[in-house]
């Protein structure tokens, strides 16, 4: 199966010539952009799906193979949300999230469901040119072998982990019922969640060198953006459970496979799929009101004369105490071609504009290498969108190279994200994680950033769209196969 990629309004490409120039091509732009049979214009529908990311997604792909009559509604001009892929010159650029591993058990479902199981390839590529790891941090600027930068963070990490002797088995033995479960009481892990990453750092700080110090302070906010000050200690060690308590795996499910057509590819197949089974949608079509009366939820768009009303009746004090406090993860992320044959490059600046570089991958052509670089939170400091000739000057201080374009998504400008996926400050799971889980009469509110298991992945939002799409089915009736006669003996049953 093959898709045209079709020019988004989202996403940027900057070079010397062009300057800055907004919009990228990608498989997620749906044209036409509106299908819904004007038989059922204003008609009630099973479900409205506000949102077209992997979560909306799986929900509405569920839905409509259920039978249920499901319309989706997304503001962008694309599907995928805070994932999707950019085609450019042939060569494919994941704008968000990116990686795939086999511990995330929806995702590879899902892969395999649509063919993808083995269409994957690595972001590093052994043996291939500048194979080494650049340090550049307060001690100075020097190389080390992959070999040698991988011991020194495993080391570093398996210390910052090992809070409880145990790699974090003890204080978090089920990592998808954190907040609660048989073996760990509420209270303890309630302590855990008042602790920050700098108060884990300070307990181990005598045990670490000063490159070692320095890779800890720089990989939390290239894991979540936030600070070793602000990032909650609990969230970390819940990510270590689920990737199985083994810090030797971190590369394996974090940044190591990827789809090679890119998500959107994966995207477009369920899709395509939801729409051949019946699903009806609109896209730029940004919400304005959502109204649940009487167990009928009713919306406006910014397409129609409605006049603007927020949603009502209104969220718990609880739930918009937690949207105000937000959550930590203002990212950047960025790509760039760059000529010759960078693919092993590895390395780390910190402090630093950019934190984190990878090679990843020959261009179309095989005469250039795709390079993927992140940062923490540079709000204040670095604007891509007012300085993007700086993000030429941060890559240049991993290693000299002859930057040919660079590539992002600006997700903190984005008025759909205005972040990256969550990541959240100290005290804030044990506090909020289970009001934003709730359901507000008749809006099941469904999103990665609050999945009971892998939060902020792609997983995630898999996970919260099919347990939504779950629960519509189950309260608006599923007849399945071989119905009884009897309803009533069914319901005494």
């Amino acid at each position: 199966m093959s898709f045209h990629a079709k020019l988004s309004h989202d996403g940027y490409i900057y070079t010397k010539h062009d300057g800055l120039v907004q919009g990228l091509r990608t498989y997620g732009v749906i044209q036409p952009e509106t299908k819904i049979r004007d038989a059922d214009a204003g008609k009630v529908w099973d479900a409205v799906i506000i949102g077209g990311g992997y979560t909306g997604l799986i929900a509405a792909r569920d839905l409509v193979k259920a039978g249920k009559e499901t319309l989706l509604l997304e503001a962008r001009d694309r599907i995928g949300g805070r994932t999707w892929s950019a085609e450019v010159d042939g060569t494919t650029y994941e704008m968000g999230g990116t990686w795939v591993s086999h511990v995330h058990g929806r995702l590879f479902a899902e892969m395999q469901r649509y063919g993808l199981k083995d269409d994957v390839q690595m972001t590093r590529t052994d043996g291939g040119g500048c194979s080494y790891f650049t340090l550049d941090t307060g001690t100075g600027s020097r190389k080390l072998s992959l070999e040698d930068a991988g011991a020194m963070t495993q080391r570093a990490w398996k210390l910052f982990m090992n809070y409880d002797g145990l790699d974090g088995r003890k204080l978090c033995p089920l990592p998808y019922s954190t907040l609660g479960n048989s073996r760990v009481s509420f209270e303890e892990v309630q302590a855990v969640d008042q602790m920050s990453c700098r108060d884990r750092i300070n307990q181990i700080k005598d045990q670490l060198s000063a490159d070692e110090l320095a890779l800890l302070e720089s990989l939390v906010p290239h894991m979540c953006a936030g600070t070793v000050e602000d990032v909650g200690y609990l969230e970390m060690l819940r990510a270590q459970a689920l990737q199985g308590f083994c810090p030797e795996t971190f590369e394996e499910v974090w940044t190591l496979y990827k789809i090679r057509e890119g998500q959107s590819a994966l995207a477009r197949r369920i899709f395509d799929d939801a729409v051949r089974l019946g699903l009806q949608y609109s896209f730029n079509s940004p919400i304005k009101s959502i109204i649940d009366r009487h167990g009928v939820v009713s919306l406006g768009t910014t397409t129609d004369n409605s006049t603007y009303n927020p949603l009502r009746p209104p969220l718990s004090p609880l739930r918009q105490e937690a949207m105000r406090i937000g959550h930590l993860n203002h990212l950047t992320k960025v790509h760039a071609e760059v000529e010759g044959d960078l693919r092993g490059l590895r390395g780390c600046t910190w402090p630093g504009d950019l934190l984190y570089v990878y090679g990843d991958g020959f261009c179309a052509g095989n005469k250039s290498t795709r390079i993927i670089s992140f940062a923490g939170d540079n709000r204040g400091k670095l604007d891509p969108l007012k300085e993007p000739e700086r993000l030429e000057i941060a890559l240049q201080r991993f290693h000299p190279m002859k930057i040919k374009k660079v590539l992002f998504h600006d997700w903190l400008s984005d008025p759909y994200s205005q972040s990256g996926p969550a990541w959240y400050r100290t005290g804030y799971l044990t506090k909020y994680l289970a009001e934003l889980q709730k359901r507000h009469g008749n809006v099941l509110m469904a999103n990665s950033d609050w999945a009971s298991g892998w939060r902020a992945f792609i997983e995630g939002a898999m996970e919260q769209g099919a347990l939504a799409a779950d629960t519509v089915m189950n309260e608006i009736g599923i007849l399945g196969a071989n119905p009884s006669s009897d309803p009533e003996r069914d319901a005494r049953l």
